[in-house]
Order: structure tokens, then C-alpha cells, then sequence
């Protein structure tokens, strides 16, 4: 049987939270999640990690996620273009070689850039990390209008906003924070997310179609 969607994300972070977010969106519901565990496993290996996926999930979509800020620290592009063009470009060089064989192909393959980081995305609904429990409220003072471009370095404006001696590499505080954020509020703050938000999103037409 064929899935709806499946995703293949960078990290454990994206791997963690990722299903919270998308419930939030969809509903309750289950995609599958590939870990690659790195952003050079995901540009250089590409095929392989959808190889792996196809035939485990047979997904009608595949959306993968990439933060450009790994990529341009590991000198693998220069900017989030390029790296989006190289997935792009990996992808359809993988649907290419396997056109005349057995596999059950994807009909959509989408290559989301996180800007900067997948932090962005989870500072992005500012207002709920206020009630978040590891969360010191008083520290968020600020409003944006667009987090991706406005926090510098994501990661660290979320870990200044924490509790003391809480560790955000916590996959229990990860899922803390994740359950706070209000998918259809952080589209409204981050450019990124909102393309996210909307390819998800997208599910909810088809199955109101079908």
C-alpha cells in the first residue's frame, strides 16, 4: 500500500518534532521520516536515501528539508539556491536512471531550505514559546516580522530564552518546544516555513478531493 507522504529530513532535531508539526497541519496522522543524519549524506547521497524510502513507503510525495547555513559552513554550496538546485538536480537524476524499472515512483519530490536552520522554524511562532514550560517568558521581548531573516543565529536566540540548565539537545525539550508552535501562526513569520506549511497543506486538498 502507498502513502500519502514521506519525508527525508537532516537531523534528529527535524526527525523529532517534524511529526507534532505536521499533526497540527493534517490532523492526527502518521508519514514516514527518514533521518540521513547530515546534510552531506542528503546532497551527496541523494539517491540513495530516496532509493530507500521509495521502496520501503512507496510515497506518493517526498519532501526533503535542508538547512543551508551546514551546508554553507561544509563548503558544499554558497548559497540556499545553489543547495536547493543541487538536490533538485540529484533527484532528478535518481527518477531519470530508474525510469524503466521496477520501482512504484514518487509523483512529486520537494526540496524545502530551512533559513538559516530549522530553529528559525521553531522561533518562528514567538508569542507560544512564552508558555512553554523550559521557556523563561521574560526573555522574549521582541516581534518580527519575518525570523528568517531578522535572528541571526537561530539556535543560539532560542537557547538564550530557555530556563537554566535546560538542554535543548533533549529530545524531550525538543518535543516541548515543537508542541507549542502554531503551524498557521509561524507561516505568518517565516518565509521558509511557509512553504512547509503550504506543501503539507497541500495533503488536506487532495484527501478533501478524493
Amino acid at each position: 500500500m502507498r502513502v500519502p507522504l514521506a519525508l527525508i529530513v537532516e537531523g534528529h532535531c527535524e526527525y523529532d518534532t517534524y511529526p507534532a508539526i505536521i499533526s497540527k497541519i493534517l490532523g492526527p496522522s502518521y508519514y514516514p521520516i527518514s533521518n540521513a543524519k547530515g546534510i552531506g549524506n542528503i546532497t551527496k547521497n541523494t539517491g540513495e536515501e530516496l532509493l530507500r524510502l521509495i521502496k520501503l513507503c512507496k510515497p506518493h510525495k517526498i519532501i526533503i528539508t535542508l538547512d543551508y547555513r551546514e551546508a554553507i559552513r561544509e563548503g558544499l554550496v554558497q548559497n540556499c539556491i545553489e543547495l536547493k538546485e543541487l538536490v533538485i538536480e540529484n533527484c532528478n537524476q535518481f527518477i531519470e536512471s530508474q525510469a524503466n524499472g521496477t520501482l512504484t515512483l514518487p509523483d512529486e519530490i520537494v526540496v524545502i531550505v530551512a533559513d538559516k536552520t530549522y530553529e528559525s522554524w521553531l522561533c518562528a511562532d514567538y508569542e507560544s514559546l512564552k508558555t512553554c514550560e523550559i521557556v523563561d517568558e521574560t526573555l522574549i521581548t521582541e516581534e518580527y516580522q519575518n525570523v528568517d531573516l531578522d535572528i541571526p543565529n537561530p539556535n543560539k536566540w532560542l537557547n538564550s530564552k530557555l530556563k537554566e540548565n535546560v538542554d535543548l539537545k533533549s529530545k524531550a525539550n525538543r518535543k516541548l518546544i515543537s508542541n507549542k508552535l502554531r503551524p498557521e501562526i509561524a507561516q505568518q513569520n517565516s518565509r521558509s516555513f511557509r512553504k512547509f506549511y503550504e506543501e503539507i497543506n497541500k495533503l488536506n486538498v487532495v484527501q478533501q478531493c478524493i
